[in-house]
């Protein structure tokens, strides 16, 4: 394709992004009340940061945020003077994450055709990354720092004597976490290949510098910690249920696994056929744990209300035992991983448990995982299998597309009949 072409497909993507907020688009449900109740901070903090800031730790629903994105959006309404002009600003710079992600497909496979390009426009159909985009809110710029950490990471494993790559790799994380603490985890991996990849020189150095680089950040939680209670509020908001939140984020996995490996469907039973004693142990794992929970033996499977994402509602709509439809989608989701992890299983269940716990949180809802799912697949997950889908194009670009879009709609149309 020229080059001439895929920009203005690329620009058309962009203008939908205009469309939906002139229109105020609201597909994740959630984003338009998020920012009626986040951009008074904006304000506070843009007309006195002394105020602003003892009325953001003062109020226990946003203490457990980061103040960062409200900061830098605060400095730039002071700028320019005018919300609108902050939008549109936001609006572009949101508009670079599809093009990370197709940089980190490109290096990662080795790749750089049309097939590609078009992979990674699918960002532009995520609800949540185009509410983000349109409601200025800080989802999308902690995703854009991780997307970059993510590209660094690949380039410092395909040249490991640009020790460059491994800085920046860690500079971007860092200041992604700087929006969103919960990426924090991730440096554990990163660094446990580091250490594998740098001699000790080189990794002291690393190390040295991550830590000045956390230092506003130390201080930070040392001065909140100290003056404010942050704790109960991380008691009251947070509840770390493991095992709910793990069938939660495989029903989550299992909705973008689907497209991803229905070309490979024959393949997948192989691999389900040629380990089925090892499947049927987790499907029956999976079950006993629910009739114990059934039967109040063990109290361990609790789901909130609200969030879940798409197959937890699809489940609540139809009024049916969400706790054991959810038990029953797990398996299916952990066939599919476990066929996208083979060959590599210690460093993939690694990247997932990472991101589990990345999550301790009793509401999961879908956008803390879309569209940041489709940098862990194609970006961290390390895959034979996956790099043979791209290679010989078994993800179908048309259904692909239409899977996504049509999800897009629902959620578009679902939200608007709510709000």
């Amino acid at each position: 394709m020229l080059i001439n072409k895929k920009i203005l497909i690329y620009l058309f993507f962009i203008l939908t992004l205009f469309i939906g907020f002139y229109y105020g688009e609201n597909s994740s449900g959630g984003a338009k009340i998020d920012f009626g109740i986040l951009f008074p901070y904006i304000q506070n903090f843009s007309n006195d940061f002394k105020i602003g800031f003892e009325t953001y730790a003062n109020n226990s629903s946003t203490l457990l945020h980061s103040p960062i994105f409200y900061i830098v959006a605060s400095l730039l309404l002071k700028l320019f003077d005018e919300l609108i002009y902050v939008n549109i600003i936001y609006i572009f710079i949101s508009a670079s994450l599809p093009y990370f992600f197709y940089q980190i497909i490109k290096y990662n496979y080795n790749l750089n055709n049309d097939y590609i390009f078009y992979l990674s426009l699918i960002i532009f159909f995520s609800p949540y990354f185009r509410s983000s985009s349109i409601w200025l809110l800080g989802d999308n710029l902690s995703l854009i720092f991780f997307a970059l950490s993510i590209f660094f990471f690949i380039k410092s494993l395909q040249s490991k004597n640009e020790v460059s790559s491994f800085f920046f790799c860690l500079f971007f994380l860092i200041l992604c976490c700087y929006i969103r603490y919960y990426y924090a985890l991730f440096s554990i991996y990163y660094l446990s290949v580091f250490y594998k990849n740098l001699n000790k020189k080189h990794f002291f150095y690393l190390i040295l510098f991550s830590f000045f680089l956390s230092i506003p950040a130390i201080t930070y939680f040392y001065f909140i910690f100290k003056n404010y209670n942050f704790l109960g509020t991380v008691n009251n908001f947070g509840k770390i249920n493991l095992y709910s939140n793990g069938l939660i984020i495989l029903s989550m996995f299992l909705f973008y696994l689907i497209p991803l490996t229905f070309n490979d469907k024959l393949l997948v039973l192989k691999h389900f056929k040629k380990k089925k004693i090892y499947f049927f142990f987790i499907f029956f794992s999976l079950i006993s744990i629910y009739i114990l929970d059934y039967f109040s033996l063990i109290k361990i499977i609790e789901f909130s209300p609200r969030g879940g994402g798409v197959f937890l509602k699809l489940i609540q709509y139809l009024n049916l035992d969400e706790k054991l439809f959810l038990s029953i989608i797990a398996f299916p989701s952990i066939i599919l991983l476990d066929y996208l992890f083979q060959g590599k299983r210690l460093i993939n269940y690694s990247i997932f448990l990472i991101l589990l716990l990345s999550l301790p949180l009793f509401t999961l809802y879908q956008k803390y995982i879309d569209p940041l799912i489709f940098l862990i697949i194609f970006g961290l997950i390390q895959s034979s299998a996956l790099k043979e889908i791209i290679h010989l194009k078994r993800i179908e670009i048309k259904f692909y597309f239409m899977y996504f879009f049509s999800f897009y709609l629902f959620s578009l149309t679902y939200y608007l009949k709510i709000y």
